[in-house]
């Protein structure tokens, strides 16, 4: 028996380790790896170390998460609004007073989805021959879609093709020809200064006669 009740306490405790990881998990986007884990050579007190272990590991939670601790606090003073209790079954630690304020808070919220239900009546239902017309319709526009999906990647594949005539078109016209413009414009110059030199060869000559 004793056996027995061991086992149910260490899954039951492994049960709310997951839970806890899980939420500050959730929480902080980090999990607790400092809870003691159950192994099978620890003596008979591992269940208690491991509940100690959990209780520090959720104060360290609450001290980190704002919300973890307003949750806590809320159970310490109101611990029947966290049971499972039957619709007929009243709150114990509430007072009456508490109750009253907890439905006259959500009083006008009846009135306006009473409201919102009933103005679902008053939405008119188009007509049987309407909905026919869209459902047969329904294959053609299926192949409209396709279609457009095949125009849309014969558009994709045109404008790659347009990226590289263009890339093309300014390697060869535009950097080409500038290019060879550079190139005429220095044999041009080469050009002038061999006619400047001739010509002043020819007054040097002249002047010596």
């Amino acid at each position: 028996m004793e056996n027995t009740f061991d086992k149910t306490a260490s899954r039951t405790i492994d049960f709310l380790e997951a839970r806890l990881r899980r939420i500050e998990f959730l929480l902080t986007g980090d999990y607790t790896r400092d809870v003691p884990q159950a192994r099978s050579d620890q003596p008979e007190d591992s269940v208690t170390e491991r509940l100690a272990g959990l209780e520090d590991a959720l104060s360290r939670l609450s001290s980190k998460s704002k919300i973890v601790k307003e949750i806590l606090d809320l159970h310490a003073i109101y611990p029947d609004l966290f049971l499972s209790l039957p619709l007929e079954q009243i709150p114990t630690s509430l007072s009456s007073s508490n109750l009253l304020s907890i439905v006259l808070s959500s009083a006008p919220l009846y009135p306006t989805t009473v409201s919102r239900l009933t103005s679902i009546l008053d939405v008119p239902v188009a007509p049987a021959e309407s909905s026919a017309s869209l459902m047969a319709l329904q294959p053609r526009i299926s192949k409209v879609e396709v279609l457009q999906e095949i125009q849309s990647r014969e558009l994709a594949e045109l404008s790659r093709r347009s990226a590289e005539v263009l890339e093309r078109w300014y390697r060869i016209s535009v950097l080409g020809g500038g290019e060879c413009w550079a190139e005429w414009e220095g044999r041009v110059a080469r050009v002038e200064r061999e006619a400047r030199r001739q010509e002043a060869m020819r007054e040097r000559s002249n002047n010596v006669l």
